[in-house]
């Protein structure tokens, strides 16, 4: 009994609430280099998460990414552009028609100063699960939160090894980049 007394006062005292990313109205766009300092970006969509809120700020949560959604969308030519996606699609890099879901865990979210937190999370990709870290400007106020930061992933953690320097060392300078970026703008709203 004492033990369901102390949930309860927890409970009330600090109330947990759950919000949602807006699809709709948040974006997270891609970066990847070559070693001569070309690259090519694009989109990816949120399908769908589940942000835990604790007194207006983050504690906790996971996102979702729909793997089948990837874009590119600085090449104008239609054909390398669907060359270009295909290739990304393909298992050289996502295994998308295997693994058509990444995950991102949020574990820790501990404020740096003003609205700027560290981000301790769990990023799974092509069923390969890392720790990693990064930065986001948080802000949350009256059911509606703004999240926006880089997350930089290495692929080659991910058993993403089309020319990556880590698994092919010898490769000279015909290496893409193992370090891609994720940009995140993010609308979220409190779950009714």
């Amino acid at each position: 009994m004492n033990k369901f007394i102390y949930i309860l006062l927890i409970s009330i005292l600090f109330p947990l609430t759950q919000f949602e990313i807006d699809r709709e109205k948040s974006s997270v766009k891609w970066k990847g280099t070559k070693s001569t300092g070309s690259y090519h970006d694009g989109l990816i969509n949120v399908k769908s998460s589940l942000l835990n809120i604790e007194n207006d700020n983050l504690v906790g949560g996971e996102i979702i990414i729909d793997m089948t959604t990837i874009v590119c969308t600085d090449i104008e030519d239609k054909g390398s552009n669907e060359y270009l996606v295909s290739h990304l699609k393909n298992d050289d890099f996502f295994s998308t028609t295997k693994h058509t879901e990444a995950l991102l865990l949020i574990k820790n979210v501990s404020l740096i100063k003003d609205n700027d937190y560290n981000v301790d999370a769990d990023l799974s990709i092509k069923g390969q699960t890392q720790p990693i870290q990064f930065t986001a400007n948080i802000i949350i106020k009256d059911g509606i939160g703004l999240a926006s930061g880089k997350i930089e992933v290495d692929r080659a953690k991910y058993d993403i090894k089309y020319k990556s320097k880590s698994w092919f060392p010898d490769i000279g300078d015909k290496f893409i980049n193992d370090i891609f970026e994720l940009y995140f703008n993010l609308l979220s709203i409190e779950k009714k």
